[in-house]
């Protein structure tokens, strides 16, 4: 079927004046009817293959997306042309959810995001079912798969959604699937026939390069001169938040400014560094691997790894955000083989056995009435005798919520509703995927450590066979670095340092104190904020007290506390 004004229709809408790569033939294909699975890199554009066909089509379009941010950002951005576009989420109050719903039920809207839980939400799929739901698309769809680097168990239940949705035409769109994670998508969503459209995975303009340290201090130094060469705006991307706090410390000695993306951020905090990251030309932000997904920045410069990524499929997604403008962009992993032990616990977190997570269900349940005041410490001291931190614990919880065995948050309002059957567990936890897990670890460890092509390695691992012999040209193996900077990467800009004005510093915050201030408090008297809340027109704080490092939390109130230093 063909469609000769799309060019118009896209230039009307979006201001664009012609598609690039595969947009447009994704795009006549989801309009006509046709489902696919969509490979893209990064940065090829492909939200635009399901929100056009939303918005010159008839009909309501569904659009599953993992991160609430990422879907704030699309809807901001679409308003902004007029386009009819909402999302529903849990970070709405109830009443704003039920109105945008409702406009989306009554044709208002075209274009619906949510997460894939908003279907465990009862009632919620009946809704949608009960109107002819035009299109469906599934974003970041290899976290549909067991196999991927980033799976969500809601995701796995998304075949099922779409076949109470009456099968519309689907997209399952991905930067990252191996072979293997191609065909559970298929599987799972129902495109075992679906038409596969894909760029292939090339970036020309991306300089890959790991350098081997020995010690932290190692790191520091390469750090630095990478820095110094390609200034910003760049991305540190760091396994655990205290290596990133501490790394944090290290660059304000040095007179930088770094911003933060963490998860014991607030989710003001959150939103506030990522909006500084986006606005600005001159920032450094040390984040974990939560940062980044729906970031629109073209002009990325240099995305560091200080610790070495669990897969190859993550590690390709996180460097592919760098130059999206065309422009040379330099990512470099300080590898440290001593880091293996932070992924090979991940790893281990992960993959709880499934008689683990049978006695947790099991404890739960006899737990009865008093699951209400269980908390999680008192829950890991039940199971975990050695490594109190051990994330299995939570692992097993996501599971049981994902399944509806249990409903709300452990140590609120946690219910047990049901036991997981033996099926359920068994496809929860299925018996190779420890096995598939660690092969993907040693893949990255090879990468790090062999003295072969990057990109050849990596273009192999996704199933590509397209680089000429005689190396890449873009790579520490295959050229050499200095001269490959010189000519591609473009004039550095300086970064945000601490003897200039940083106003927005704070990511444009209004808030009257932020992260590291000392407070002199009339109530609990000298304390250091470790959290800053935005609740509608407050502000609240959580702190460290001086006199006894205990944690309190606190609205800032005129006349009850004055800020004592600030650096």
């Amino acid at each position: 079927m063909a469609f000769p004004h799309l060019e118009s229709e896209l230039e009307r809408l979006y201001g664009f004046p012609a598609f690039r790569g595969l947009q447009r033939a994704v795009i006549e294909h989801f309009l006509g009817g046709g489902s696919a699975l969509v490979l893209m890199a990064t940065g090829e554009g492909k939200s635009l293959c399901y929100q056009l066909p939303a918005f010159v089509g008839d009909g309501l379009t569904i659009v599953v997306s993992p991160l609430i941010a990422l879907m704030d950002d699309q809807v901001a951005a679409l308003a902004a042309r007029g386009l009819p576009a909402t999302c529903v989420h849990s970070l709405l109050e109830r009443g704003e959810r039920e109105r945008r719903l409702a406009a989306a039920l009554r044709g208002e809207i075209r274009l619906l995001y949510v997460t894939p839980e908003r279907f465990r939400v009862p009632g919620f799929l009946d809704r949608l079912a009960a109107v002819k739901v035009a299109r469906f698309a599934v974003d970041e769809a290899h976290c549909v798969s067991h196999w991927g680097h980033d799976f969500r168990p809601d995701y796995r239940k998304l075949g099922a959604v779409r076949r109470a949705l009456g099968n519309p035409p689907c997209l399952a769109l991905t930067a990252t699937a191996t072979p293997a994670v191609q065909a559970d998508i298929r599987d799972a969503l129902g495109l075992e026939d679906a038409e596969r459209f894909c760029t292939g995975i090339a970036r020309d303009n991306l300089f890959l390069s790991v350098a081997h340290c020995q010690t932290d201090d190692d790191k520091v130094a390469r750090l630095r001169e990478v820095l110094q060469r390609t200034g910003g705006p760049a991305i540190v991307y760091c396994a655990l938040i205290q290596d990133l706090t501490r790394l944090e410390t290290t660059l304000q000695r040095d007179g930088f400014r770094p911003l933060v993306y963490h998860g014991d951020l607030s989710a003001h905090e959150r939103r506030t560094q990522q909006r500084a990251f986006q606005e600005r030309n001159d920032a450094l932000i040390l984040a974990t691997n939560a940062f980044g997904m729906g970031v629109d920045k073209a002009d990325i410069r240099a995305i560091v790894h200080w610790q070495i990524p669990r897969t190859l499929e993550a590690y390709y997604q996180e460097v592919g955000r760098a130059g999206r403008d065309g422009q040379g962009a330099f990512c470099e992993l300080l590898y440290r083989e001593e880091d293996l032990v932070i992924q090979r616990n991940f790893l281990e977190w992960a993959n709880p056995s499934a008689d683990f997570a049978r006695q947790i269900a099991q404890h739960l349940e006899g737990l009865g009435d008093r699951v209400h005041a269980l908390d999680l410490d008192a829950l890991r001291d039940t199971f975990l005798t050695k490594q109190r931190h051990d994330g299995r614990v939570e692992t097993v919880l996501r599971l049981l919520r994902t399944g509806g065995c249990i409903t709300g948050e452990i140590g609120r309002d946690l219910e047990f509703v049901r036991a997981p059957t033996d099926a359920e567990l068994s496809d929860w936890l299925p018996d190779d995927k420890r096995q598939r897990d660690l092969t993907g670890l040693l893949s990255m460890v090879r990468y790090a450590s062999e003295a072969e092509c990057r990109k050849r390695t990596i273009h192999a691992h996704f199933g590509f066979d397209d680089l000429a012999t005689g190396g890449c040209g873009a790579c520490d193996v295959c050229v050499a670095t200095a001269a490959w900077q010189d000519a591609h990467l473009p004039a550095a800009r300086a970064l945000r340092s601490a003897g200039e004005d940083d106003a927005t510093a704070n990511g444009g915050d209004a808030a009257p104190v932020r992260r590291g201030d000392w407070l002199e408090t009339r109530r609990h008297g000298l304390c250091c904020v470790q959290r800053v809340h935005r609740r509608g027109n407050r502000w609240r704080v959580d702190v460290e007290l001086a006199r006894d490092l205990s944690s309190r939390g606190f609205d800032l109130k005129p006349g009850e506390w004055r800020l004592v230093e600030r650096d």
